[in-house]
This record gives structure tokens, C-alpha cells and sequence, in this order.
């Protein structure tokens, strides 16, 4: 349902990237948060079609038992150059999962990489920005699920610049207090914390990429054929084909062959309540490429 803005105060968009330190922002910030009254929220969740299912469960069990009222939207791609990405409102029965979405993004702008990472404006900023603007909003503040363990993901410049609020600013929050608060709920996400959402992302570091092509192959599959299908265009004029997904030009066939060479695996801490015993600061860097370590966010 489309959110309608009625009341005169100051907004907040609640970016619910599927994950469950968001998840746990929004209900903090719903519930909890002393200063919630003061202002209008709406949450809203971008789907990409390349989301894994368990995501979209979690969203949708996060509604139903919280009563978000999230806003799920997906990107629609116009494919006449010079006009700008829209959205189409969708919900938990409609959102696609077959990657189509993903696709027509490659059609008109090409894969997406460390280099040129579009999708994520494309597919997430962009729509979410023409949906808030068709509800009315002009002036609001963005939250972010990021926490205060997280200090290399809050970039005080960007918030300056983006409007946006930290979870890290709300409260002092860590991996552990998000797993804690998720223990003690009916429900949890159905993913390892390595797992993330968007399945296979380039974002992923290597380490936590060679874990997933080996624990779940089919993955593989759908990227294997965007870059068969996509490789060779290049509408950034860059001359530098082929494009590929993954950094230092590797295809997911070149993950697929590192993953069969003995490795350290990437570990599962989202049952680790003991503060003591988080990820260390270098296995967050080994499993982090350019700053995705639970989801995808906007900034």
C-alpha cells in the first residue's frame, strides 16, 4: 500500500535492506526510539530480483509480526536513453526472483562492478528517491542500519551531504546486541551472516564468495549467464571489455576454481551473542570488498 504523507513534521525514510541489524533499527525506531513521536517515518525496501528468498521472507514476517508497513518498491528501467529510472510498487507475493530486474539494468547500463557499482543507485537510491518524492516528501532524513562497530561504514561527509541518520547514532549498538535482540524473537532470518542478500554481489570479498559458490553452486548459475550474455557491452565507452563482475576481472567460473583449493571458510556469527567473540577486524576485511558486510545500503 502506498504510504500517504498527512502529518506536518519532520520525515524520516527507514531504509529496510532486508537484513537484521535494519530489521532492528526499524523496530527500535518504532517502538522504542524517545524521539519517534516527533517525527513521520516510512520504511521502505528495494528489491533487485536478485534478493535470496530468505530476504524477502524475513521482510515479510518483519510486517506481519511488527507491523512495519514496509513499502516494497523495484526499480523499472526505462530503456530510452536520457530518461531516468522509475519504480513499480510491489509486494511479498508479486516481488520478482528470477533476476529480471537485474537484467534490464545490464541492458541499458551494463554490469555493474567495483568500478562502476550503478546498481546499487539504480536499483536502490534512485527509485527509492522517486518514490519518496511521488508521496510528497521534499525535505527528509534516511536511516541507516549502520552500527557503532561499524566505524568505517559511517562517513560523516556522506551524512552531511545525504540527510542520512546512523542506527551508531541512535544508540550504542553492536553484531552482538542485534544477534541478542534476534534471540529472543519467534523468527530470525534463515541466512548465515555471510550470506548477505544479493546472492553473489561483487561487493562480497573473496573469501566470502568462494564459501558460498561452494556451500550453494546453483548460484552461480544466473551470473554465469549475465556475463556469457553481457560481457562485451559496454555502453560506458570504457574499452575495456570484457566487463566483468568481480574484481581483478575474474569471472564466477575463476570463483568457482579458487573455491576448490583448500581455504578458510567464512564464518557464521549471527548466533554469537558474546562481544568477545565477534569477527576479528582482519575477517571483516577479508570478507568485505568496498564496504558490504551484512546488506547492501543506499550510500
Amino acid at each position: 500500500m502506498k504510504h500517504t504523507s498527512t502529518l506536518d513534521k519532520p520525515k524520516i525514510l527507514i531504509s529496510f535492506s532486508g537484513g537484521r541489524t535494519s530489521a532492528y533499527m526499524t523496530w527500535y525506531m518504532q517502538n522504542m526510539w524517545k524521539d519517534r513521536d516527533k517525527y513521520e517515518m516510512v520504511v521502505v525496501f528495494a528489491n533487485t530480483g536478485k534478493e535470496r528468498e530468505e530476504t524477502l521472507q524475513f521482510v515479510n514476517q518483519c510486517d506481519r509480526y511488527f507491523g512495519f508497513k514496509t513499502v516494497w518498491i523495484e526499480a523499472k528501467v526505462i530503456k530510452e536513453k536520457g530518461i531516468g529510472t522509475s519504480f513499480n510498487i510491489v509486494d511479498f507475493k508479486t516481488a520478482d526472483r528470477t533476476g529480471r530486474i537485474f537484467e534490464e539494468h545490464i541492458q541499458k547500463y551494463g554490469m555493474p562492478n567495483q568500478n562502476a557499482p550503478q546498481c546499487t543507485r539504480e536499483m536502490k537510491q534512485v527509485p527509492i528517491n522517486k518514490y519518496v518524492k511521488s508521496i510528497g516528501w521534499k525535505k527528509y532524513q534516511t536511516a541507516l542500519g549502520i552500527r557503532t562497530d561499524e566505524p568505517k561504514r559511517l562517513n560523516w561527509e556522506k551524512k552531511h551531504k545525504n540527510g542520512i541518520l546512523y542506527f551508531a547514532e541512535l544508540m550504542s549498538v553492536n553484531k552482538s546486541d542485534v544477534n541478542k535482540f534476534w534471540s529472543k524473537q519467534p523468527f530470525d532470518l534463515k541466512l548465515t551472516s555471510y550470506e548477505g542478500n544479493c546472492d553473489l554481489c561483487f561487493k562480497k570479498g573473496l573469501r566470502k564468495l568462494m564459501t558460498l559458490v561452494k556451500d550453494k553452486p546453483e548460484l552461480t548459475d544466473w551470473w554465469r549467464e549475465m556475463e556469457s550474455k553481457y560481457e562485451n557491452f559496454d555502453p560506458r565507452m570504457s574499452g575495456k571489455t570484457p566487463i566483468r563482475f568481480y574484481r581483478d576481472k575474474m569471472t564466477i567460473d575463476d570463483i568457482v576454481e579458487e573455491s576448490k583449493f583448500p581455504f578458510t571458510a567464512a564464518k557464521d556469527t549471527s548466533k554469537d551473542i558474546d562481544m568477545w567473540k565477534q569477527q576479528s577486524v582482519w575477517d571483516e576485511y577479508l570478507d568485505s570488498n568496498g564496504g558490504c558486510t551484512e546488506s547492501c545500503e543506499l550510500f
